[in-house]
């Protein structure tokens, strides 16, 4: 059995350097090695917690260190940073002990920097003996610079969160973006009943609390071992329920697929919100679920049958290429449009470190190209529902203020709250932050 330790260095180094995704790589070394239950919740902390406060971490680094984090070796840097994450954020392990495994990891890693590292974390220690480990917001004259360098967003998304959403809720949300998300399912009502389900979960030793904001969502706690293993348990296999967050299921019911519609997703891998289409038309009339990728349309394909969704057809086809054929044939189109997505970081911290301006710009213009083939695509009548993941504006209301612009025959239809654009948060049941605007033809 490998060290913890050394597969979550080998992780975070795959996932920083080489680009891969937090949520893809962990379930891969996961299903890889035989982890024991505590080792697995180590392993998951480490990678997680240093993931999430990177920022924090090399503000530590930097304050002890004669180099540069930027100067490091990438493995002596993320060695540094899993040592402090433990002793700035776990208890249960001495520091002395940390330390120690740290400095045997650098031997075996890269052994020219063992007293670098030792010299670092003692100087760390020291540090949390004189100071201790509370980051102090009263000596910082910018509480935007405070809340970026505490709790890891970069300045330019702590901006976006203030413009968004205001000064007293930006700060309540930002905080948050480095806890835990609540862990919701999706009750498919094609197969059992809300209440038939929170029952069957119950009766498996799961505590199942309803939604505040969807009458489909069944908060899970007390998961224990069921939640690394929880695509392996009878009620998931047999199709009863998906996981998914209530903001996912609200961009879903704020379009209100009815049962008879031909309905078209653009862009509707991993399947989540194809399938409630589906679940919210009672199986009846047609959904064209499509996708850039083929291989990501699969997985649509095993959640429709996993699910008992019978009325979609999947098609690999680019959204950006305009098809005459599609022009005006749906009666309701949902665009879940490719985005920066700052508003799951709590699911994927690195997305918040990778984001840059010529990336932004590519996607901006995606998704205005998405936007001008769908509205060609509705009926007369019909309505669009243009949703992101992402809290930046150039993604979301620019977006639709430069397509009424094109399309004067398109109209906002507010929210129940009156707001032509709407915008979920972690403050609203513990959700992610999606952006929502629903538009008529």
């Amino acid at each position: 059995m490998k060290n913890i330790r050394k597969l979550a260095l080998e992780t975070l180094l795959r996932i920083n350097y080489d680009g891969a995704y937090s949520n893809l790589e962990i379930k891969k070394t996961l299903q890889r090695f035989a982890i024991k239950d505590e080792d697995r919740r180590l392993y998951l902390n480490i990678v997680y917690g240093c993931l999430q406060n990177q920022i924090y971490l090399d503000y530590l680094i930097k304050q002890q260190s004669s180099r540069p984090v930027n100067k490091l070796h990438k493995e002596v840097s993320e060695i540094l940073r899993i040592a402090i994450y433990q002793l700035y954020f776990l208890d249960k392990i001495p520091n002395y002990a940390i330390v120690n495994e740290s400095v045997n990891l650098a031997a075996e890693i890269q052994p020219q920097a063992k007293g670098f590292i030792n010299g670092v974390l003692r100087n760390i220690m020291r540090k949390i003996e004189k100071d201790g480990k509370e980051f102090k917001f009263e000596n910082w004259d910018n509480e935007k610079e405070a809340l970026s360098t505490r709790y890891s967003v970069p300045l330019w998304i702590v901006h976006k969160y203030y413009e968004v959403y205001g000064t007293e809720k930006a700060e309540a949300i930002i905080p948050m973006l480095n806890e835990k998300p609540p862990f919701t399912v999706r009750c498919n009502t094609l197969k059992t009943s809300v209440a038939q389900l929170i029952k069957d979960l119950q009766d498996a030793g799961v505590e199942a609390i309803l939604g505040e904001l969807s009458p489909n969502a069944i908060h899970l706690t007390n998961l224990g071992i069921f939640e690394s293993n929880i695509e392996n348990s009878r009620l998931y296999r047999d199709g009863y329920f998906l996981i998914q967050d209530q903001a996912a299921m609200l961009t879903v019911e704020r379009l209100n697929p009815k049962p008879g519609s031909r309905v078209l997703d653009m862009c509707a891998a991993p399947g989540g919100k194809t399938t409630y289409l589906s679940q919210m038309m009672e199986n009846q009339g047609q959904i064209i679920g499509r996708d850039v990728y083929a291989s990501r349309l699969e997985l649509v394909k095993q959640s429709s049958q996993r699910l008992g969704c019978k009325n979609i057809s999947l098609e690999d086809q680019d959204g950006c290429k305009y098809t005459s054929a599609d022009e005006e044939s749906f009666d309701k189109i949902l665009l879940d449009a490719p985005c920066t997505g700052l508003g799951v970081i709590r699911r994927k911290p690195e997305i918040k470190y990778h984001s840059t301006k010529e990336g932004r710009k590519a996607l901006v213009k995606m998704q205005a190209t998405l936007l001008e083939n769908a509205v060609r695509y509705l009926k007369p009548g019909g309505e669009l529902l243009y949703s992101t993941c992402t809290i930046n504006q150039d993604e979301n209301e620019n977006q639709i203020k430069k397509l009424l612009l094109k399309f004067p025959q398109l109209q906002i239809i507010p929210d129940q709250n009156g707001n032509d654009f709407t915008y979920t948060s972690p403050l609203m049941d513990g959700c992610d932050s999606f952006f929502l605007c629903l538009l008529k033809k």
